[in-house]
């Protein structure tokens, strides 16, 4: 489909409108119910999970997370509190929705590699932890676990079923598999 209901400002304005509801949702399976997860870890340094809230935050720095990789263009994110445990953010102001960009994934990446190195864990959300934030993840794997997308795929479907199951076919998880390719010395090919 094309035409204005692909426009950015009509997936902006549904995203907003069913913003509450599906926090709602979410929260009724996650925190109350409990049948599935707020987070997971698929790494020994990296969680998938959905939004933090501000009282979070201090369990999140007994779980030795140093970084945060907020994939959501309607959620800020508790920064005070993360100022207060010596958290580090990096924003991706991503619409519900939709996918990561090229560069948003590079820059993603690049920061969970760049916190996980120091020891430190690395917290990546979006608001239910399945898509935005699960698209931000394969691909680490992809690029720091030698993964095939297939087997980072099976792997976070392991760590976090109710993830997207299919990543692999987001246009940009298959131009980040290019872009890797392509930074690969010519012998290496």
């Amino acid at each position: 489909m094309s035409g204005p209901i692909q426009s950015g400002f009509w997936r902006r304005t549904y995203a907003r409108v069913v913003f509450l509801p599906t926090l709602w949702w979410n929260m009724l399976l996650g925190r109350w119910l409990k049948v599935r997860n707020w987070f997971d870890w698929i790494d020994p340094l990296v969680i998938v999970g959905a939004r933090p809230f501000a009282r979070d935050v201090a369990k999140m720095a007994e779980l030795n997370v140093g970084g945060v990789v907020n994939t959501c263009e309607e959620y800020c994110g508790p920064v005070e509190q993360y100022a207060k445990h010596d958290i580090e953010q990096l924003h991706l102001p991503i619409t519900d929705f939709t996918h990561p960009s090229l560069q948003d994934v590079i820059t993603g990446v690049d920061f969970i590699q760049r916190i996980t190195q120091s020891g430190k864990a690395v917290y990546i959300h979006c608001k239910a932890g399945r898509a935005r934030s699960a698209t931000i993840a394969i691909c680490w794997l992809i690029a720091h676990r030698d993964m095939s997308p297939a087997e980072a795929q099976a792997w976070l479907l392991e760590k976090r079923p109710h993830i997207n199951p299919r990543l692999t076919t987001r246009p940009v998880v298959q131009e980040f598999v290019q872009h890797l390719a392509e930074q690969q010395p010519a012998e290496a090919r």
